[in-house]
């Protein structure tokens, strides 16, 4: 009898695990995954009130996951995003007891389209459905990200503004994401041949009349989430290293067309190389170290600059700076102060005031001319010592020291009115100087 018993378990545990056998095998056929995915795609169609749909897939139930012609549509039945390939690869979760690590992330030729003409993005709702589960961890250990071709799109219709974002290949290490904190920590980001341009236009006039009747003004961008997913801290990050090869970038503010020389409200920079080191943004708050090369729609060129930044809302400061352009060499310290970035820069000769301290400083009318065309054709070089502030219509500089091959003027002075330098009023105090007749000549 209990021999019988015997033989009734062991072809009982036999079944079970034949049955789990089978069904793990079922789980590794191409049609079996397709068919779960499929179902698991239309119950999230149904939960999101749009479509969400996938075409090939391969998964393995510990640590892989492969979607290609992944595409999200928004509730007007555009595309959201669309990813030719996604692929997923994370921890032994099965096996472990703590939360799964994802080791990594991997997108190509992926597009995201975000958009808004009201106060609301057309993503808002994706946020609403997954802040709904407020038992989700706060703590998310991501390791890689590997993107190619990227190509992004925030169309506002609201502010006023179209965003694009485009990159052949971005490659991101992260140490640590604490979302409780707020806090991110990454290694290293690569990014090879980045493009990013910002076109500003009349925004929807509704958003005026709704600021006037709330006495509130609107950010830009906005994310409207449950407040179970705001954090009370402010957003740190620190990167250990950036590195930019062959970047791109576009600022159109006015759509007239640009002038020749530099014009700020349409700046287009082209072969940007960067490198920053330990980069710390805390809020609205940026620091680095940083090494970079450009070249601007003008002709303007950075050959080379290296210096100890930080930008803040109204501040973008240059210490221990050494910058090399066309025809000029200045060191040690720049800065601008502003009242608002985009405003400012549109009208750069009379808001943003720079603050500067030269020393051995080898400057080039020619490339002041960039800025100030009515400099261009006088082709000097001056060698500077002086400390300086102000607009470049408006500016004063002290302690100067300015040698013209042997001639030499000491003192201070100021400049106010270019660039009609016809009525520009120019004062001196405390000069000395020495000429030469051939510098004069000259």
């Amino acid at each position: 009898m209990l021999k019988n018993k015997l033989t009734l378990l062991r072809i009982i545990a036999a079944s079970v695990v034949g049955i789990l056998l089978f069904a793990y095998l079922l789980l590794l056929l191409p049609a079996v995954q397709n068919f779960l995915i499929q179902r698991v795609a239309s119950q999230l169609s149904d939960k999101l009130g749009t479509e969400v749909k996938v075409g090939r897939v391969g998964f393995s139930i510990f640590n892989r996951l492969d979607i290609d012609n992944l595409l999200i549509r928004d509730q007007h039945q555009d595309s959201l995003l669309y990813s030719k390939s996604f692929k997923l690869r994370i921890s032994d979760f099965i096996f472990s007891n703590n939360d799964p690590s994802i080791k990594y992330i991997g997108l190509e030729d992926t597009k995201i389209f975000t958009r808004r003409k009201d106060s609301t993005w057309n993503y808002q709702f994706i946020l609403d459905y997954f802040n709904k589960d407020t038992s989700a961890s706060k703590n998310i250990d991501i390791k890689k990200i590997d993107i190619n071709n990227i190509y992004f799109i925030e169309q506002d219709d609201w502010i006023g503004s179209k965003t694009t974002f485009s990159a052949k290949n971005i490659l991101c290490n992260i140490k640590s994401v604490n979302l409780a904190k707020n806090i991110l920590q990454i290694d290293q980001i690569i990014a090879n041949q980045p493009s990013y341009s910002i076109y500003n236009f009349e925004g929807n006039p509704l958003r005026l009349k709704e600021q006037l009747n709330t006495n509130f003004k609107t950010p830009s961008p906005s994310i409207s989430t449950s407040s179970s997913s705001i954090s009370s801290h402010p957003f740190q990050c620190k990167i250990a290293d950036i590195q930019i090869i062959k970047g791109k970038f576009n600022f159109d503010d006015d759509p007239k067309k640009p002038v020749p020389y530099f014009d700020g409200a349409h700046i287009k920079i082209t072969d940007l190389n960067a490198q920053l080191v330990n980069t710390n943004i805390d809020g609205n708050i940026i620091t680095t170290q940083a090494t970079l090369s450009l070249k601007e729609r003008s002709g303007f060129e950075i050959k080379k600059l290296k210096t100890n930044f930080k930008s803040t809302p109204q501040l973008m400061e240059f210490s221990k700076l050494l910058l090399k352009t066309n025809n000029s060499s200045i060191s040690d310290y720049y800065a601008m102060e502003y009242p608002r970035f985009q405003q400012s820069f549109k009208n750069y000769m009379q808001e943003v005031v720079m603050k500067a301290h030269l020393d051995n400083a080898i400057v080039a009318t020619d490339d002041i001319a960039y800025f100030t065309p009515s400099l261009n054709g006088i082709h000097q070089t001056i060698h500077l010592n002086f400390h300086f502030k102000g607009t470049v219509d408006n500016f004063e500089t002290k302690d100067l020291m300015a040698q013209y091959h042997h001639s030499l003027v000491t003192g201070s002075f100021s400049m106010k009115g270019i660039p009609d330098m016809r009525h520009t009023q120019i004062n001196f105090s405390k000069v000395n100087a020495s000429t030469y007749y051939d510098d004069i000549s000259n």
